[in-house]
């Protein structure tokens, strides 16, 4: 017997709920996610600069629920701290003229142009299901980048929070790894925050530096 539409729609709707209740979903890095277009700055910061993690903040984990209904039983686990670091080394680098490193602790060590301490201060997501009438899901988070940064001498320059607004996904009917739509877009926000936050160090260390030549 040929199901009539509307079942079928419902029959949809009850497969894709199905799919997002009561499961526990883990994601990994994956730098395709980023979806990276390097920046093209007219002139580079001279030198090479840090990037500070600890190896706590490296192996920091984000494990939780969404703040939607859809969904609201599953639990996503991403490596939150592996994705910040990969995303800060990526777009960093095109901001210092030799490139950037990745140091535990920049405390003691010279040589640095700049040092940059990022970390995700906040995340939240959801599987959107209103704003498709029930019939699909959009994945949708939210975070708040934080970074600081700090001149050669160690001096703190600045701290500032970068904050995405609601970054959407691909919107989908059915898919058999939601939390993976969710990573998807995860990625792709934070290294959108992280070329904002690079765009920041890049004018501040070029306005600095354009200050002390014309101080000579």
């Amino acid at each position: 017997m040929m199901a009539r539409p509307g079942r079928r729609w419902m029959a949809l709707v009850a497969v894709s709920a199905f799919t997002l209740a009561g499961c526990a979903f883990e994601s990994g890095l994956n730098p395709a996610y980023f979806q990276y277009a390097p920046r093209v700055y007219d002139a580079k910061v001279p030198g090479r600069g840090a990037i500070e993690m600890s190896k706590a903040a490296q192996e920091e984990s984000f494990s939780g629920n969404p703040t939607s209904f859809t969904g609201g039983g599953t639990t996503l686990t991403m490596p939150i701290g592996l994705i910040t670091r990969e995303a800060a080394t990526t777009a960093f680098r095109e901001v210092f003229a030799d490139g950037v490193a990745l140091v535990e602790s920049a405390a003691g060590q010279a040589g640095y142009a700049a040092v940059v301490r990022p970390r995700v201060a906040a995340f939240d997501y959801q599987y959107n299901q209103i704003r498709n009438l029930g019939f699909a899901v959009t994945p949708i988070v939210e975070m708040t980048l934080s970074v600081s940064l700090s001149d050669a001498s160690g001096k703190t320059i600045w701290e500032r929070d970068f904050e995405s607004g609601s970054v959407q996904g691909e919107t989908y009917f059915l898919s058999g790894s939601p939390g993976e739509q969710i990573s998807k877009t995860a990625h792709r926000a934070l290294m959108g925050l992280m070329q904002q936050a690079a765009d920041a160090v890049h004018r501040e260390l070029r306005t600095r530096g354009s200050a002390a030549d014309r101080s000579h």
